[in-house]
């Protein structure tokens, strides 16, 4: 295991312990001894990685340690939507005897990201069962919402750049935004970050593959959510298609979407 993914699941391990998790009451079909879901939470972090680390995709933020807070974020999105639970990972989400609960937005959202769906799909061209059936194409739209936000809010602070992904729009949304860089901050603050320089050789990019700024304030731990970490936010990209993700975003619950 890389240093970036052994990273990743010791942040999911603290936040979420498997033993506590395991001892606690689960949902019917779903039920996970602690070693099963740590094993998950492994192969949640694998995926994450290979995103995240994929040449093809731009991180969110510049410098030696980009790709490695850019899965800070999105790892943060992911425990606020869904806590890494089993139905909400592996689907479909569990809506009680009837299946008719409220879980998972009464069975509109899918996956860790809890992703949203027009006309059958979400952003990347991803139908449900997909995201459900494979993790990376869930965590590759929902990265592809967060850039979205990130390009479209970039004239706000650091904070608000989620604004868009958590109202659809970048003059809404900063409860929801500053709570997202908040859960991120707490996990890079947890553990230290380790360097894209890290990444073995066919593994991933190496830092400043991708990246297009300078490095000179990015090596710091945390996310510094603050004004002048504008310095270390990558710079918009490709414009995104036209409506695409602001559609395909719910806005932020005030808790986790689908609760463990």
């Amino acid at each position: 295991m890389n240093p970036v993914t052994s990273w990743l699941l010791s942040l999911m391990v603290a936040f979420a312990p498997p033993d506590e998790r395991a001892r606690s009451s689960q949902l019917p079909g779903h039920e996970e001894t602690a070693a099963q879901k740590t094993a998950r939470y492994e192969s949640i972090a694998r995926d994450l990685f290979d995103v995240v680390y994929d040449p093809k995709e731009t991180p969110l933020f510049r410098g030696s340690k980009g790709r490695a807070r850019t899965a800070a974020l999105v790892l943060a999105v992911a425990y606020h939507e869904s806590g890494f639970a089993h139905d909400v990972d592996v689907g479909p989400c569990y809506r009680g005897r009837d299946g008719r609960g409220a879980r998972c937005d009464h069975g509109r959202s899918a996956c860790v990201m809890q992703l949203h769906f027009e006309n059958g799909l979400t952003v990347g061209g991803f139908t449900q069962d997909e995201v459900f059936a494979d993790r990376k194409k869930c965590f590759r739209a929902g990265l592809g919402l967060l850039r979205h936000s990130f390009s479209e809010c970039r004239a706000l602070d650091a904070k608000h750049r989620l604004d868009a992904y958590a109202s659809g729009v970048c003059d809404k949304g900063q409860e929801g935004s500053e709570r997202l860089m908040a859960m991120m901050d707490k996990f890079v603050a947890k553990l230290p970050v380790p360097s894209d320089e890290d990444v073995p050789d066919g593994a991933g990019p190496k830092a400043g593959a991708k990246e297009a700024a300078s490095p000179s304030r990015a090596d710091t731990e945390g996310a510094k959510t603050a004004p002048d970490a504008d310095k270390d936010l990558g710079e918009r990209t490709d414009a995104p298609k036209k409506g695409a993700p602001k559609t395909l975003r719910k806005p932020l619950a005030p808790k986790r979407g689908a609760k463990h």
